[in-house]
């Protein structure tokens, strides 16, 4: 075999590896941008995941503490409308009640009031929410009296958790 030629072949050879060498680095940066694409999608997963892990241990928690009560009825909401608003009539209670898991449930009260003194309605919540199974304010509307200064119509939704057996 001629000198020449079998350099020629070298060459060729090399080429065609470096040719070779340009479409595999191709290839893999493309599949490296997908395999990225599906990892970056994969840690979105992944920090929902632990977020809903992270709820998850909130609410197993509060479950354990809820169950170590003992009076695992709150305290009448009339009982608190007594010491906190003495004189003030209540226009109209409406009760319902939503089941949860293992006996568990969640009791809504809307209360109307009118003509009520906003400060003692604001006593009202914070005795409401400080007792040991806290009842808590989900929603209110208020309109003010144009009347009486510091005072209107109220509409307060409180929600609490209570044992069912």
């Amino acid at each position: 075999m001629n000198n020449s030629v079998g350099i020629k072949i070298i060459w060729i050879a090399a080429l065609l590896f470096l040719f070779a060498g340009v479409i595999m680095t191709v290839h893999n940066l493309n599949r490296s941008k997908t395999t990225r694409e599906r990892m970056n999608k994969q840690l979105g997963e992944l920090r929902i995941l632990r977020n809903q892990e992270a709820d998850l241990a909130r609410h197993e928690a509060a479950r354990r503490e809820y169950e170590q009560v003992a009076d695992k009825k709150p305290v009448p909401l009339s009982k608190l409308l007594q010491e906190t608003m003495e004189g003030i009539k209540v226009d109209d209670v409406r009760e319902s009640r939503k089941d949860l898991v293992d006996g568990w449930s969640v009791r809504q009260k809307e209360i109307s009031m009118s003509e009520v003194s906003l400060g003692r309605v604001i006593d009202f919540i914070n005795k409401a929410e400080s007792q040991k199974l806290p009842w808590s304010l989900a929603r209110f509307t208020v309109r003010t009296a144009p009347r009486i200064p510091g005072s209107g119509q109220v509409v307060l939704v409180m929600e609490c958790l209570e044992k069912t057996d």
